[in-house]
């Protein structure tokens, strides 16, 4: 394929096509622990940024969403026993979010099982040198 005569959109196409594929896989996979992408994604956020969590303006910088849907997202994992929220101790007005003690093994087995899920069905269509090749773009693409 020579990319020199894709036009942007048939690129834009094949892009959107791609997001929609991957967000039925994911959402199927998830469902069976009761998350959506979106959830599972601010989970994988907390749990990435610090055993101490991270204030709600940071994750939803870092998500690049509004704060009203991140808080809503927050009371919802709350409500599930999975996220913990507390004041901050260096400004009263924000909130520090974690992932509660007793869900850190759970997140862990989801994040196992969903590989093991993608690697029998994505995986065994792409080589692992293209997969590389593409999480190394979608990077680059996220630092434009």
């Amino acid at each position: 394929m020579d990319i020199a005569n894709i036009t942007t959109y048939q690129s834009g196409v094949a892009q959107s096509t791609a997001y929609r594929n991957l967000n039925k896989l994911f959402s199927g996979l998830l469902k069976s622990h009761g998350l959506t992408c979106m959830q599972w994604f601010v989970i994988g956020t907390i749990y990435d940024a610090s055993p101490d969590g991270i204030k709600l303006t940071h994750l939803s910088e870092k998500l690049q969403t509004g704060l009203p849907f991140i808080t809503n997202t927050i009371n919802l994992l709350e409500s599930k026993g999975i996220v913990d929220r507390k004041d901050s101790l260096t400004d009263n007005r924000s909130k520090i979010v974690s992932i509660r003690p007793d869900y850190i093994n759970t997140s862990q087995q989801i994040e196992k099982d969903l590989r093991a899920q993608l690697r029998s069905s994505i995986y065994n269509t792409i080589s692992r040198d293209d997969l590389r090749i593409y999480v190394k773009v979608l990077y680059q693409l996220g630092q434009v």
